[in-house]
């Protein structure tokens, strides 16, 4: 019995890697050819150029339903991003690390706290920026977490509400976050939201209050994009 479960594990093993390559060998240059094609229109650019063109480090925060493109559209600045620990995350993490981000693997439900512990490390060692869904990883949607908001606390970095609409797009209506992909050549709106800054004296109450004024800047930054896009 022991020897047949040694052999599920290597299979399982050998499994997981044949599709870590396949994800990494043929489903990002795919996804990046795809991506590539689309027309990117920046709102509020002088945070873009102030922030994400500049060596100041960063934290930001996005929905879920936004994060298959955003994972692209940031690896250039290879910005590390909270990944969960589940099979999902793990595909997530291997297509992710495709696009230059580099993985910190936790969530709210699991391993959250060693995953922050990464994140402020690669801040305060001169890492450009961290990022992960503020509404992961299972929702509900559009609610936002304070894992983010407590580490633009203990490292002084700006948290900067962001998110993306487009003009034709797919919608996984079915899943809990409708996950969302631009289509080849479509138009696509990135918002940059104001910088937030959160003072290190911040009590956990007060978090609360952070907490909610991102999830509000983000909801209606959300609005104005889809409303600009058409999207329903």
């Amino acid at each position: 019995m022991g020897h047949r479960r040694r052999t599920f594990r290597v299979r399982d093993f050998a499994y997981e890697t044949f599709i870590g390559r396949l994800i990494r060998k043929v489903l990002v240059p795919l996804v990046r050819l795809w991506f590539s094609t689309c027309r990117v229109t920046i709102l509020n650019e002088r945070i873009y150029h102030e922030y994400f063109l500049s060596d100041i480090p960063i934290v930001v925060g996005t929905w879920h339903r936004a994060s298959i493109y955003f994972l692209y559209f940031f690896g250039n600045f290879r910005p590390m991003i909270m990944i969960s620990q589940s099979k999902d995350g793990e595909m997530l993490a291997q297509y992710a690390s495709g696009f230059g981000v580099i993985p910190a693997r936790g969530s709210s439900q699991k391993g959250g706290r060693d995953a922050l512990e990464q994140m402020r490390g690669y801040i305060l060692s001169g890492g450009k920026g961290c990022a992960t869904v503020l509404d992961g990883p299972r929702g509900p949607a559009y609610v936002a977490k304070k894992g983010m908001i407590h580490l633009a606390k203990l490292t002084g970095a700006p948290l900067i509400p962001l998110i993306w609409s487009a003009n034709r797009v797919i919608t996984i209506r079915d899943s809990w976050d409708k996950t969302m992909l631009p289509l080849p050549w479509s138009k696509v709106y990135v918002a940059f939201g104001e910088p937030i800054d959160i003072p290190a004296e911040t009590s956990s109450r007060a978090l609360e209050y952070y907490r909610q004024l991102v999830q509000d800047q983000l909801n209606s930054m959300m609005e104005e994009v889809d409303r600009r896009c058409g999207y329903r």
